[in-house]
């Protein structure tokens, strides 16, 4: 074989394909060799057409050959072959997990929730959510919210007592009191930094600043009228489906006792089935992920083993100072976008290397080897409220679609909702999204504000921390067509 002859098949670099070209000539050259004369192989000659059915078929099996050297390699397999191929490392393809919410439930004291009881989203093709607990109650042993008025006059000398957490709190009437003084004396006594009251029409309300600060109440000379507790519920619908608070408020499971709900919490947002983009790129972490003792294996581990994770980072303070963010002196901070707290805490454990502490707000309990537990710290990021207002004008050169303002918001919305922890909203960046949408658009004016409520739109870029995240909404994408 000369040196510059094509080697094809199976070389010491890959695979090489032979193609439908080289198939062909190689078959016109045999068999005019076994002929022993020359021939004829034009398109309109009988040669020419036997031969280019051959050699179609002839190079469909070189594609498959190809394939099949393909499908064992991640950077080129697709689809189950690439989940097989994945399968060699001890990699799982991730399956699409459902959202994840706590609930507030209200109604009378002692009321039970069905396991699978739904509640359901007062948006427009809103999401539908089940209860997933299976001794749910309304229930002032497990309690966010209280609601407690005074029946009948306040008598001199009666006693009103109030005990949340086992802590008993009371007042006695005197003379000319009032029920708003009486509960004003009360509450004063029980708010807390954890625990906030208030009084509205001689009603004393009692609520905790988060779901992990429930309380239990009980209550003499006070009649509870109301209470809220928090209960978990599960998406019915796979994906990475995140309702603003307090959209998810209709009771579709009616119940006796149960008289309203609110999500007043921000969801553990679940995760579609994986792509084949995202399982190549979890393979390459899975590298980091067989180590420890460092802050890419922490941040692989969360993602790859904890579900409902959407994003997570690890930061280190390998000083012997306390770092410009906080950080006390060789410590690690994890910050991890969704997920259980217990999950999350127990994977830092595992991963974090000996003697090196844990920063954050949030905390959770991880046991050892030996069952002993130990309290791990790590950051949930800030959720920063995204408002974007775009302005289009039409290219007078191509026509703009009719749909062109829904097809413009759910470009905007879809890039957005790419965004990364700690990445900030560059304005310029989305620009692209809404040509790609609209290839009529001429003009594009884009302004965006954060917070709340929207403030000031502004063409400025909008700066997110490292501890923060950007969300997006469709009913905060404002879309104008001039």
């Amino acid at each position: 074989m000369a040196d510059n002859e094509a080697v094809y098949g199976l070389t010491k670099d890959g695979f090489r394909r032979k193609r439908l070209p080289e198939i062909l000539a190689d078959i016109n050259k045999r068999v005019a060799d076994r002929l022993g004369v020359e021939i004829q192989t034009g398109s309109n000659s009988l040669f020419g057409q036997l031969h280019g059915v051959y050699a179609y078929e002839i190079a469909d099996l070189w594609e498959q050959a190809e394939d099949a050297y393909n499908a064992m390699y991640p950077n080129t397999a697709t689809g189950v072959s690439l989940a097989n191929a994945a399968g060699l490392a001890g990699i799982v393809p991730v399956a699409g997990t459902k959202s994840m919410l706590t609930a507030t439930c209200y109604g009378t004291d002692g009321t039970s929730i069905p396991y699978g009881a739904r509640i359901a989203s007062s948006a427009q093709n809103g999401s539908t959510w089940s209860c997933i607990e299976d001794d749910a109650a309304i229930t002032s042993s497990k309690a966010i919210y209280a609601a407690l008025v005074i029946r009948g006059d306040i008598v001199a000398g009666s006693a009103y007592q109030l005990t949340v957490n086992d802590v008993e709190t009371s007042y006695t009437a005197v003379d000319k009191d009032t029920a708003v003084i009486v509960l004003n004396a009360l509450s004063k006594k029980v708010g807390s930094d954890s625990i906030k009251t208030s009084i509205d029409n001689n009603v004393l309300s009692i609520r905790a600043s988060s779901a992990r600060s429930a309380f239990r109440i009980s209550a003499k000379g006070l009649t509870i009228t109301s209470i809220g507790s928090p209960i978990r519920f599960q998406c019915i619908n796979i994906g990475a489906i995140d309702p603003d608070t307090g959209t998810v408020t209709s009771i579709v499971t009616t119940t006796p006792g149960w008289s309203a709900v609110n999500n007043e919490y921000p969801t553990d947002v679940g995760q579609d089935a994986e792509s084949d983009v995202a399982l190549r790129q979890r393979w390459n972490r899975s590298l980091y992920a067989r180590a420890s003792a460092m802050t890419d294996a922490i941040s692989a581990g969360i993602k790859d083993n904890i579900i409902g994770v959407n994003d997570c980072t690890t930061y280190e303070n390998n000083t012997d100072e306390v770092d410009s963010d906080g950080r006390p002196p060789h410590s690690v901070e994890v910050v991890v976008d969704g997920g259980e707290d217990a999950a999350i805490a127990q994977e830092i454990w595992r991963l974090k290397a000996g003697g090196i502490d844990t920063y954050g707000s949030e905390s959770a309990l991880a046991s050892d080897v030996k069952g002993m537990l130990h309290t791990i710290h790590f950051n949930r990021p800030d959720r920063i409220k995204i408002w974007l207002k775009v302005t289009v004008s039409k290219n007078p050169d191509r026509d703009l679609a009719p749909s062109a303002a829904s097809d413009i918001a759910k470009a905007l919305l879809a890039k957005g909702q790419a965004q990364t922890m700690g990445e900030d909203v560059v304005l310029q960046r989305y620009f692209a999204a809404v040509f790609q949408a609209a290839p009529g658009v001429g003009y594009i004016s884009l302004t965006a504000t954060s917070g709340d409520t929207a403030g000031t739109y502004r063409t400025d870029n909008i700066d997110i921390s490292l501890r923060q995240i950007a969300v997006f909404d469709a009913a905060r994408i404002e879309v104008n067509v001039s």
